[in-house]
């Protein structure tokens, strides 16, 4: 088993098409809004979307009275987002008068864009990349967040662990081209010199780390290192977050016009994904279910690797924060963690810019 915290992945940069293990979150720091509708995905992403468009158990009469939503997901439909999945299947947004639609991510996918343009109500993404959306000009603020605590860490084998900042010294580390800007914002976050680590090129699969080429690789916490271990491969985790890299990952986003003019609906929204998160949080293995049998079934995910990561996705997910205030809530003070991150990366935005609690606030 792993050593150390297990947490989830992506945001900072869209991944590689990789999906074999599962999952892969945000999109790439410094990408520009080129449109304002949806980009072409990659094969995998649009085979996918036959799946992910699923909507549970209404009949055709029940659809016509409720309200439909659609909601981009920040990546391809593997299990992280198994929260909206069980509110869809188990019929939670049908109780709350939503018929809700979802949108696949992937490596193409211009999330802001996306919701800017209309083509969804509500979108998902890392904080960075709302952020850098917001700072270029896009009316969107964040409602709520997923995953809390960011997932990005240097995975290492439990033999030869990496457990400090420290630890780095000496080491060859792969680093992905797409994490090359959060790696460099975690060395400055941590005041890691990085003049003696060796950098490796890498794509976004465990293996350089499993075959010795790397002592270290930047991935996400519950993505490649769950893939090692269920090969039986023992990891250690040395988490950005822990060592003042914060960033808000499966952020929802909305327009202002959205979060001023559709209110109500957002608020049903984010009910709904809190009970469908609190129903996989007590049994991991139904979020598990719906996304090899349903939305994710068409990508070839591993059921082991991604029962592993719904498992994991409460370390993510719940905080003293959001045990008092429920799952979702952004803690003031992470809030102003997230701004001071995103100012090393050079997305210079304000708390009351990006972030709103009134949709979360009245639920």
């Amino acid at each position: 088993m792993t050593s150390g915290p297990t947490y989830d992945r992506r945001w900072f940069l869209r991944r590689g098409a990789t999906v074999a293990g599962g999952l892969a979150l945000a999109g790439p720091l410094g990408t520009l809004l080129t449109a304002c509708g949806d980009d072409d995905d990659s094969s995998s992403a649009t085979t996918a979307a036959g799946a992910a468009t699923t909507t549970g158990g209404s009949t055709a009469t029940t659809a016509a009275k409720m309200t439909k939503l659609a909601y981009q997901l920040s990546w391809l439909p593997t299990v992280e987002h198994c929260g909206t999945y069980i509110a869809i299947e188990d019929g939670i947004f049908e109780g709350l008068g939503l018929d809700v639609s979802v949108l696949p991510g992937g490596p193409n996918k211009q999330t802001v864009a996306t919701v800017v343009g209309g083509n969804a109500l509500v979108g998902g993404d890392g904080a960075d990349n709302i952020g850098q959306g917001r700072a270029q000009g896009a009316k969107v603020k964040i409602i709520g967040a997923r995953l809390l605590k960011n997932p990005l860490c240097v995975m290492s084998l439990a033999s030869t662990p990496i457990k400090t900042p420290a630890d780095l010294a000496g080491k060859k580390i792969g680093v992905a081209q797409g994490n090359q800007t959060p790696w460099d914002v975690f060395l400055k976050a941590s005041k890691t010199d990085p003049s003696n680590i060796t950098i490796v090129p890498v794509q976004f699969d465990p293996s350089p780390t499993a075959n010795g080429e790397v002592q270290g690789q930047v991935v996400f916490s519950i993505n490649e290192p769950a893939q090692l271990n269920a090969k039986g491969i023992d990891t250690e985790i040395l988490l950005f977050a822990d060592y003042g890299f914060s960033i808000f990952a499966g952020a929802y986003f909305a327009t202002e016009d959205t979060i001023k003019n559709k209110k109500d609906e957002l608020v049903a929204f984010m009910k709904g994904e809190r009970m469908g998160s609190e129903a996989n949080i007590a049994d991991p293995a139904l979020g598990t279910k719906y996304t090899i049998d349903v939305y994710g079934k068409d990508l070839g995910l591993d059921p082991a690797q991604q029962l592993l990561e719904s498992e994991d996705l409460a370390s993510l997910m719940v905080t003293p924060a959001t045990e008092k205030n429920g799952l979702l809530f952004m803690d003031p003070a992470e809030i102003t963690k997230n701004i001071d991150t995103l100012k090393l990366a050079g997305i210079n935005v304000s708390s009351a810019d990006l972030f709103t609690d009134e949709i979360l606030s009245a639920m």
